[in-house]
Formats: structure tokens, sequence, C-alpha cells
């Protein structure tokens, strides 16, 4: 008997040392199944590529608009559209703190022939807006993003941005020079920032009757010494219909951390100062950013353009070079103030 014992004893120990190798395969294929499924997954993901046409929106209504996009990769879904108001002129709706959302499906506001092919081109994704959404043509800047099923995002700016000129920063296409100092007049290089915004934008077109903040970008071309800007370095602007001290608008640099109104600091010479350092061998260093908003030297407030007018406009810089004061003041710019920013720029 105890033979027979024994004997049953060891086939159940082989039978579940054979279920547990058993269980280990089918753990470790249902691993790697997943791994698979995961990786299939994450490539079919990468090979979405949803691209918005310029002007990105259109075929508006009262109730609704068309998105139309050319698709590059594998087919996709539309599952969920944000839109956000980056510039909240005429309402606000939207706003980056609460932005509008808008779902999958025929209601309003819903998504309509959110399915688009591989391959397609032209493709229109219908905004059904309703009355809970205005549509995006009312003259504010909308940022779009399309969310898809598989968790990627596609983007594009409301008004269709326009093309910054060919030649940004280099062999002084768009520069300006006085003195030891270099001033950038590109597409990019002349921002403002309004509200609580973090991103600036161009500013060669500005809200009419907005507080804002002016970014100037800048470099020190001088070989043998630092340029230091002092707190009377200002903008002054005058509107092409009107004449006199009366109509000027004044605003002065402010303190370099400033980043939009809401949060501007005075200009401190001597705690903060915006130091240029001299060029090097190579040539200038990277380009520090200037920026103007105070109502007074070592004031904030802001600056203000409220005549939806062109603004003929003098930069008067006043620094030190070689430890000295100097002033200098650029020839005029001119940019545009407009109540139905950014759509009647």
């Amino acid at each position: 008997m105890s033979t027979i014992f024994g004997a049953l004893f060891f086939v159940i120990l082989i039978l579940m040392g054979f279920n547990m190798f058993l269980w280990d395969f089918v753990q470790f294929d249902n691993y790697n199944r997943i791994i698979a499924n995961m990786t299939q997954t994450d490539t079919m993901s990468l090979s979405e590529n949803l691209v918005p046409n310029n002007p990105g929106a259109r075929d508006f209504t009262a109730n609704s608009f068309n998105i139309t996009v050319n698709n590059l990769g594998i087919a996709v879904r539309v599952a969920r559209i944000y839109i956000v108001n980056l510039s909240p002129t005429n309402s606000n709706q939207c706003l980056p703190a609460n932005p509008c959302i808008v779902d999958q499906g025929s209601s309003s506001p819903g998504i309509v022939n959110g399915n688009v092919k591989e391959g397609v081109i032209d493709h229109r994704i219908k905004v059904n807006t309703g009355g809970a959404l205005a549509p995006i043509n009312d003259g504010n800047g909308y940022k779009v993003v399309l969310s898809t099923t598989r968790g990627r995002q596609f983007s594009f700016f409301y008004p269709w941005p326009v093309t910054p000129p060919s030649g940004g920063n280099t062999g002084g296409t768009f520069q300006t020079n006085i003195g030891p100092l270099s001033i950038f007049f590109d597409f990019k290089s002349f921002n403002f920032t309004q509200g609580s915004q973090t991103q600036s934008q161009p500013a060669w077109c500005l809200p009419s009757g907005a507080t804002v903040l002016l970014y100037l970008k800048l470099v020190n071309q001088a070989t043998d010494s630092d340029v230091i800007l002092e707190p009377n370095t200002m903008i002054q602007s005058q509107p092409y219909s009107a004449n006199g001290f009366g109509q000027f608008v004044r605003t002065w640099i402010v303190d370099p951390g400033s980043v939009n109104p809401n949060n501007m600091a005075g200009y401190n010479f001597n705690t903060n100062p915006y130091d240029l350092q001299a060029a090097g061998p190579s040539g200038p260093g990277a380009p520090v950013i200037v920026k103007f908003g105070g109502s007074g030297q070592g004031g904030t407030g802001g600056a203000t353009f409220a005549r939806n007018d062109n603004w003929l406009t003098f930069i008067g810089f006043y620094y030190l070079y070689q430890g000295k004061p100097q002033g200098q003041t650029i020839p005029f710019m001119d940019f545009k103030d407009t109540a139905g920013y950014p759509g009647t720029c």
C-alpha cells in the first residue's frame, strides 16, 4: 500500500509541476499578446496624420461651420474638439480656463462627419454649434484642437495665421542698427500679450482698447562693452488721424520678468537690469526680449491704443555703454489697432 500511495503522490507532484509550467506559459503568452497589441495601438496612433487646411474653418452659418482637413495617414475618427479663445475681443466664450468642448454626435454642440478615411483630401468635419456656442468667426482669435479616439491631437488657429516673411533675422533683412544695438522687426520679434496670456503674439496688429505689454527683441553688436538699458528707455506712438502731444501714447520699459499686464513689475535698473552682453568673435549672443508697459519710468499700468488707427512709433533707447550714458532713437515703425481684432487686421 505504501508503494501505491507513494507512486500516486509522485504522480500528483508531477502533474502539479506540469500545471505550474503550463500556467506560466499561458501568462507569458498573454503578456506577449498585450505587448503586441499595445505596440500595434501605438504604431497606429503614430500613423495618424490629420492636416487642417487653410483657412481651417469655413462655410459658417448661424448654427454650424465646417473644419477642412487632409488625412495623410491611416483612417481617423475625431471624437472631441476643444475650442480655446486666445484673444477675447468681442466675447468671453471658450476662455483658456474653461474651453468649449464639442463631442461626437448630431446634437448641438456636436461633431458630424468625424470619420476621416485614409488619403482623403479636403474632408469637411461639420461642427453643429446651435445656441450653446457662437461660431468662431466672431472676430476673436481661437485655437481649435481635434482629438481622435486613439488619443492624438491636431490643432490649428482661426483666423489662419499670416505666413511670416522669409529671411527671418538673417542678413539684416528685418533689423535696424543704432550704435551698438540691433533691433529686430520681423514677424515674430515685435509681440504683445494682454490679460493673463503667457504666449505672446505679433504686435503689428493690436486689439483696440486692450491693455497690452509690448515685447521687442534686440542684441548688442559691440564687442568691447555690455549695454545696460536705463529706465528712461521708452516707446512713443502717434496715430495717423491726430496730431499734437496730447494724442501720443507713451510707455516705458518694465521688469524683464513681466509676462503680461496682470503680472507686470516696474523696471529697477539696480536690481534686475536689461544687460545685453557684448558680442563675441562669432557675433552677437542670444537676443534679449525687452518689454514695454510702464506708464512712467519704473512704473507699470500697460499700454492702450484705442483709436482704430495706424500708429507711427519712435523708440528711444537710453543706456550705459562702456560705463557712460548714451541715447539714440530709431526711426519710424508702423502698427495698427482695430476693434475687430484679429479678423479686421
